[in-house]
This record gives structure tokens, C-alpha cells and sequence, in this order.
């Protein structure tokens, strides 16, 4: 019965009856053009509906982020100045390194969020660009005789690296825990060569990696050279009480001689009786890094150094001969060539006596001490072990973990994987992308992780070399570039910056965006009114909320062992003065106002500051998805969760605009007023009483809605009149009793039927689209002919005009 339409007809009473006809047997008197006019409309209208319908399916594909949910960040550290250089340990460690515009190296606690130590490493606040640490060495076994065991060492401590901008030194801080809190106490200075006065600053870039016996620190100098020292470990603490703080007394002027050195040679007086390193154990150039034989060398700011030692994630060194095995790797790029140069440093080679000495000799010789090292007589050159030549040039470089794994991304979009762990030997190419990769990152040695130009986001199996998932870094139809990523190392999770300071949360081991991160304080944090309580339900003092700049975007991204961190600076230059302002010459004028501390302020610097955001990733999945563990362990969970289980747990989001439709179609209509205004008050209480029912509820299945045109204007005029009339003669009869009720019925049913034809709200017969639609066909059908019979009578015309 779907070809049938509902049919309405005047039954006893008044009462409307509905019944079924066919519409091929029905006949529409509409003249043909306004047929056709109503078909066209009509088809136009479904092909619409239908475009709708299908865009609507495509917004709420994931690649739209339809239902993507949005997470705040979880503590803010603001930081003076501009952050100059930031580090975080390949492993994922909770601690990273700053380096400040203001001359300060900061030791930062992702897992608390605040900064746990700060030191002021160069004299007259110079800016510190290069900062590391390193937590990987070891001490160096020393054989003490026949059936004697070597005393059990403790770890060594870990070590914040700096360098400057003029000071040719790297400064070395050991990051010692005391029982106040963590302070950086000075180890070692390391001496640089001195270079000819230029404006860069004396080191481009400085990478550290621990040993046994030591940490390595490569440093890439102005000269275009690499220089490797070997940093001592310093005497490990065997001592018990040695990290305990011991009340000396201080004599009379000890402190106003302190408070002199202070103001004459600057914070860097201090590492005068610090270990000292001067000169360098390795040195090789980077000449070969050129493209060809006789083009010129890269120039610095394109140079790309990566130091890492293969080893596995769980031991991470050997024990005896073997440790001494595994060499240090550094890898050279440029994103001006598409060369790259392996280069292998020697580990330490283990203490052994001088050699020339007799057995009473040996026998008094006393053991070296631990953590000290000699300075080496003569610094040895290097030369490359391997060199590739990739396709294009380099624009991205990454490695893994485990330093098994290094990837090289090109600006033509290849992608390709060097083998590290057996000897350095291209091991694929890997399906890259339509655009130049913009960043690379590992999830252990799991995953890789690509951004290219292309605005898609790759992701990569490490065990099979086969790509995973590729998705849109932004919703369509104009995607923005994604700039950089940075993956977890402890759960799935990687986040990616976009060129319009954008934050996403994917999840790469089973593909797919999880939200949107925004740079601010979540609205359901305890406002300044609200006290919060710390863990012994003390009162604390409430965080405020926390919102950003508009010029304060993110501008790094790094990764840590409990959260991200997302560097957000704003590069604020000096206002021009204000030409209406105070007189410069007469600061007493009005309008000048002094600074709190009576000093000049200095607009630029006031200006110029920098935040370090927070997302740690259990409290963001929490809120995110609140039903996923909420006592267990949470990253577990999250980590044996398939595809489908996630995207239940998800937001599904609203309902499209068809979906409203389609609901709000099934829902009934409101009541026809025609049909009650031809009811007696009995017939209208009979009639409530039987479409209420039980629910209470109005059964308005039977109306039908008129169109608004001149026509049924002029019918509901006439019917408005029948309506009067009708009723009228209805009170009237009334009167009468019951016979003349039903005198009254018998002899107005003629009228009765006039009345329902002029109240029937349309003035042409029911179902007159079915006409529509066969004068349409009827039209259709000839079109074929008509055409043919228009163009020959043009070409026709064409060739009588012409004179053809």
C-alpha cells in the first residue's frame, strides 16, 4: 500500500472519514504548467534533501571532529622572559631543562609542575641557549685484586648542562636532593677553544649522553667543528652522612668576603674549585656534509646533530668487557642537503695501570679514585663511518629510544628508516607523504609518528614497517599544517602542534584523534572564593583560573614520563613612545610613574614572559573518559581497550539536521481547527473524549495542512461563512427538542455537504499531485523529439542566415 494516498470524505454528522485510493486512478485537472512547475520544485527539493542529508554524514566522520571533545590543561608554571632552549631525556624522565633570555637555567618537575631548581650559571645575566641533562652514566668498575669485591657504588648523580652566549664555557651543575629540596651544586667547567669575536653566540648546540666512566658532551662550535668532551662523574658519596647539612659556623668575615666575589667575578667564581675540563678527547668536521664534492658546507642554523647510544630500554649498560662495546653515534643533517654522516665515538677505555712498571710497583700503586678522570694530552680527529645520500633534502630527523631505530623524513615527503643497532645500514623506505615531513617521534621502539606538509598524520609499525593509520591533522575542507609532535613513552598518546597554535590528542596505537587541548584552566577547578584542601585536609590557598594571551601560542612541544608541556611565549617588543606622553627629560612631569621597586622598568622586558602548560596524561584521561577505571589503574585499562570499546566510551555528539527531521516527523501534528469548528458542542465532546483516550493526548493523524495562495484564501473565506451558518442553524434547531433535531438533520444535510466542500482547505480535488506527476511524465516522454525537432529547425536557420 505504499502507491496509495489517504483520501478524506464527509461522513454522517459531519464526522471526517479517511479511506485509501489509488493515485494512478485518480485525476488531477491542474492545468499542465503549474504540474510541472510543483514536479520540478518537488524533485528539486529531494536532490536538496538528499545533498543535505550526505553532508551532514560527512561532517560527523571523525576527520570533521564532529563529537571531539575538548580538554583543559592541567597546571600552568609561568617563567620571565623568553625561553631560549628546552631539554627533555630521550627515555621520558619527569625532570626537563630551561634555558631563559635572563640568564637563568630552570630545573622543572613535570609530575608537580613548578620549577624544583634555578641557577644563575654567567656573570651579568647573560642568556643561557644551550641547556641538558643527563642521568644515564655509571661508574667504572676498578679491579682491586685477586678475590677482593669492588666496593658497591652508588648511581651517579644526575647533571644539568649550560652554555652561554659569550662565555666560552659549558658549565656543569650536579642536581643534588637535599633535605629542604633539590639545589644544583657545581661539578665541572668545561673550557672551550677561544674563537674569533663573531655575533653568534660561542656554542650552536650541545648534546650530552652518559657512559661508562662519564658523560659524553658534543658540542657544535662557531668554527663549523664538533668537539667531544668527557665529562668526569665526580667521588660517588659513600659516606651516609654526606647529603646531610652540617651547621658550620661561620667566622667573621667569611660573609662579607663571599658578598666581594659575588660582585667582582659573578656566579661563575663558584666552579673555581669545581673539576675542570679543558681540553677535548675527539674533533671532526662536518665538510662532508655538503651535498657534493665542490658545493660549500651548510650553514649552522641548518645543521642538525643527534647523540645516542643503542642499547636496550630495561639494562642499560653492560657489565665487564661488554660495556665498552657499544659506542656512542652522532648523526649530522642539514635541511639544506640530503646528505647524512654517522660518526662513531669510542667508549672510555677502561683504568688500567701504566704500563713499564715492575710487581712491587703495581703491588703499591694505589687505586684510582672513582669519578675522576685525566685530561687527555691531545685531542684525536674523527672521521665519518657512513655516509647516505637520501633522495631530497632533510627536513626532519628522529630516533628511537632504545637507539636502535633512526628516521629520516625528506622535504619531497620519504620517509626512511636507518638501521643502528647492528651497524648502521639502511633498513627501508617507508610510504611517506604528498608534502615535506614536518616532524618526526617514536613511542618506544613501537611506533613512529609523522606530520607532513600534506596536513596528514602517519603512523607507523615498527616490527612489520607498515603504515597504520593516516588521518587529517585538521577538519576539511582547508587543513592546517602540523608543525610539530612529540609521543609518550609511559602510555599511547602523542600530541601535535598546528601552525595556528593548535593542540591535539591522538591515540597511536589504535589510530585516531581523542580531543582538543586548549592552553587554559579548566572552568571546573575551585575558583578564588572556593578553598581547596591539600592531601592532610588542611586549607591551601585556591589556583586561580589561568588564561592565556592571544599572542601567547605555543611554540615547542615536548614530552615527559607523567605529562606534555606546551611552551607558549610572547615575543613583545619595545612600544614606541607614546608622543602625547611624559617628557623623557622631566620624569617628574605627569603622567611618569615610578616602578614599586624605584628602579626604571624596562618596558620590553616587562613585556616579554613565557608559560610552560601542562597535560598530564592521567588526569586528562580521567576527564575525559570518567567510566575507564575509576579505581583501578588507569593506564593499563586504557592500553587494553580495543577501537570499538574507545569509540563507545567517546562523546557521540549531537543529532545531524536529518535526524531532527526524521524524529520530528514521527512526532504528531497539532489539531485540524476545521474539523471541530463543523462539530456540535455534543459531537465535540464525543470526538474529545474518543481521540484523547486513556493518555490524554489529541489523535491529530488526519490533517492536512493548505498552502497559502490566493485560492484557498478565497475558499477559507467561503468556508468561514459556511462555518457561521452551520452553526447558526445548528443552535436553532436545538431549540426544537429532540425531533427537531432531527427534522433539522434531515433537512440540512444538502447544506451539510455544501458546507464540507467549502470548508475542505484546498480548491482543487484531493491528490492532485498524481496529475502533477503523469502530466510531467507525459512531458518527459517527448522531450527527446522536441529537442531533435528544435535543433534541426536551428540548423536550418543557421544555414538560410549564412546563405549555406
Amino acid at each position: 500500500d505504499v502507491g496509495c494516498v489517504a483520501c478524506q470524505k464527509a461522513g454522517p454528522r459531519g464526522m471526517v472519514n479517511w479511506e485509501k485510493v489509488n493515485p494512478d486512478n485518480a485525476v488531477d485537472p491542474l492545468p499542465f504548467p503549474f504540474s510541472l512547475i510543483d514536479e520540478v520544485i518537488e524533485e528539486i527539493l529531494e536532490e536538496v534533501g538528499d545533498q543535505v542529508d550526505l553532508i551532514e554524514k560527512k561532517k560527523r566522520c571523525p576527520e570533521y571532529e564532529f563529537a571531539l571533545p575538548e580538554a583543559h590543561a592541567s597546571s600552568f608554571v609561568q617563567v620571565p622572559g623568553r625561553i631560549a632552549c628546552a631539554y627533555v631525556e630521550p627515555r621520558g624522565t619527569a625532570r626537563m631543562a630551561l634555558g631563559t633570555s635572563e640568564g637563568e637555567a630552570l630545573l622543572v618537575d613535570s609530575r608537580k609542575g613548578e620549577v624544583v631548581a634555578h641557577a644563575h650559571p654567567f656573570p651579568q645575566l647573560e642568556p643561557v641557549t644551550c641547556v641538558s641533562i643527563c642521568s644515564e652514566s655509571a661508574y667504572q668498575e676498578v679491579f682491586a685484586g685477586p678475590g677482593i669485591d669492588p666496593p658497591a657504588l652508588p648511581a651517579p648523580q644526575m647533571k644539568l648542562f649550560a652554555g652561554g652566549v659569550t662565555t666560552p664555557k659549558i658549565l656543569v651543575y650536579n642536581i643534588q636532593k637535599e633535605s629542604f629540596g633539590v639545589v644544583l651544586k657545581p661539578a665541572c667547567a668545561i673550557h672551550l677553544p677561544e674563537a674569533e669575536e663573531t655575533e653568534r653566540p660561542v656554542i650552536e648546540q650541545l648534546h650530552t649522553r652518559g657512559v661508562i666512566g662519564g658523560v659524553w658532551v658534543v658540542a657544535l662550535l662557531p668554527d663549523k667543528t664538533v668537539r667531544v668532551f668527557l665529562t668526569p662523574l665526580g667521588e660517588p658519596d659513600l659516606d651516609e652522612e654526606a647529603n646531610v647539612v652540617l651547621d658550620t659556623p661561620i667566622a667573621e668575615g667569611d660573609e662579607d668576603d663571599e658578598e666581594g666575589e659575588d660582585e667582582d667575578g659573578g656566579p661563575a667564581e663558584e666552579f673555581a674549585n669545581a673539576l675542570q675540563v679543558n681540553t677535548a678527547m675527539y674533533s671532526f668536521s662536518l665538510t662532508q656534509l655538503a651535498p657534493m664534492r665542490h658545493l660549500p658546507m651548510p650553514e649552522l642554523d641548518t645543521i642538525t646533530l643527534t647523540v645516542f647510544s643503542p642499547r636496550p630500554r630495561d639494562g642499560a649498560y653492560g657489565v665487564g668487557v661488554s660495556a665498552g662495546q657499544v659506542p656512542t653515534l652522532c648523526f649530522a643533517s642539514s635541511v639544506e642537503s640530503n646528505a647524512i654522516l654517522a660518526h662513531f665515538i669510542p667508549s672510555p677505555a677502561p683504568l688500567v695501570a701504566p704500563t713499564g712498571l715492575e710487581l712491587d710497583e703495581l703491588l703499591m700503586k694505589e687505586i684510582p679514585p672513582h669519578g675522576l678522570l685525566p685530561d687527555p694530552e691531545m685531542t684525536k680527529e674523527l672521521q665519518p663511518r657512513r655516509r647516505w645520500s637520501m633522495p631530497a633534502k632533510t627536513s626532519a630527523v628522529a630516533v628511537a629510544p632504545n637507539g636502535g631505530i633512526f628516521a629520516v623524513g625528506g622535504c619531497q615527503g620519504s620517509l626512511a628508516l636507518v638501521n643502528t643497532a647492528g651497524g648502521p645500514s639502511l633498513r627501508t623506505m617507508l610510504p611517506g607523504h604528498y608534502g615535506a615531513i614536518n616532524a618526526l617521534t617514536f613511542h618506544r621502539d613501537k611506533i613512529l609518528v609523522s606530520v607532513g606538509a600534506d596536513c596528514f598524520v602517519h603512523q607507523y609499525c615498527m616490527q612489520t614497517d607498515t603504515l597504520l593509520a593516516r588521518h587529517l591533522s585538521s577538519p576539511p575542507p582547508e587543513p592546517v599544517v602540523v608543525l610539530g609532535a612529540s609521543a609518550c613513552q609511559a602510555m599511547s598518546l602523542a600530541m601535535t602542534l598546528d601552525s595556528e597554535g593548535s593542540l591535539r590528542l591522538w591515540d597511536i596505537k589504535r589510530g585516531g584523534k581523542i580531543a582538543r587541548m586548549t592552553c587554559e584552566s579548566s572552568p571546573e577547578e575551585p575558583k578564588a572564593t572556593e578553598p581547596a584542601e591539600n592531601e592532610d585536609g588542611e586549607g591551601t590557598t585556591p589556583k586561580p583560573v589561568i588564561k592565556l594571551e592571544q599572542d601567547e601560542t605555543p611554540k615547542l612541544l615536548l614530552a615527559t614520563a607523567s605529562s606534555f608541556c606546551a611552551i607558549c611565549m610572547s615575543m613583545g617588543a619595545e612600544d614606541p613612545p607614546d608622543p602625547d606622553g611624559p617628557d623623557p627629560e622631566n620624569p617628574d612631569a605627569d603622567g611618569a610613574e615610578a616602578s614599586p621597586d624605584g628602579e626604571e622598568g624596562d618596558p620590553g622586558a616587562q613585556q616579554d614572559r613565557s608559560w610552560l602548560v601542562f597535560f598530564d596524561q592521567v588526569s586528562v584521561l580521567k576527564k575525559l573518559f570518567p567510566t575507564l577505571a575509576p579505581k583501578g589503574d588507569l593506564t593499563k585499562a586504557f592500553e587494553a581497550l580495543s577501537k570499538e570499546e574507545l569509540s563507545k566510551l567517546q562523546p557521540q555528539g549531537e543529532l545531524s539536521t536529518m535526524e531532527k527531521a526524521v524524529a520530528l516527523s514521527k512526532k504528531k501534528p497539532p489539531e485540524d481547527p476545521n474539523r471541530s469548528a463543523l462539530q456540535t458542542a455534543k459531537t465535540k465532546d464525543r470526538t474529545r473524549l474518543t481521540s484523547r483516550g486513556r493518555s490524554g493526548k489529541l489523535d491529530t493523524s488526519n490533517i492536512m495542512i493548505a498552502k497559502l495562495t490566493a485560492e484557498n484564501l478565497r475558499k477559507f473565506a467561503a468556508a468561514q461563512a459556511a462555518q457561521q451558518e452551520a452553526t447558526g442553524g445548528a443552535k436553532k434547531a436545538s431549540s426544537f427538542g429532540s425531533g427537531g433535531f432531527a427534522r433539522s438533520a434531515t433537512l440540512k444535510t444538502a447544506d451539510r455537504q455544501k458546507a464540507d466542500e467549502a470548508i475542505t482547505p484546498h480548491g482543487v480535488p484531493r491528490n492532485w499531485q498524481v496529475s502533477v506527476r503523469k502530466q510531467l511524465r507525459k512531458g518527459l516522454s517527448g522531450k527527446d523529439t522536441r529537442q531533435a525537432r528544435i535543433q534541426k529547425r536551428l540548423d536550418q536557420l543557421k544555414k538560410e542566415v549564412g546563405g549555406e
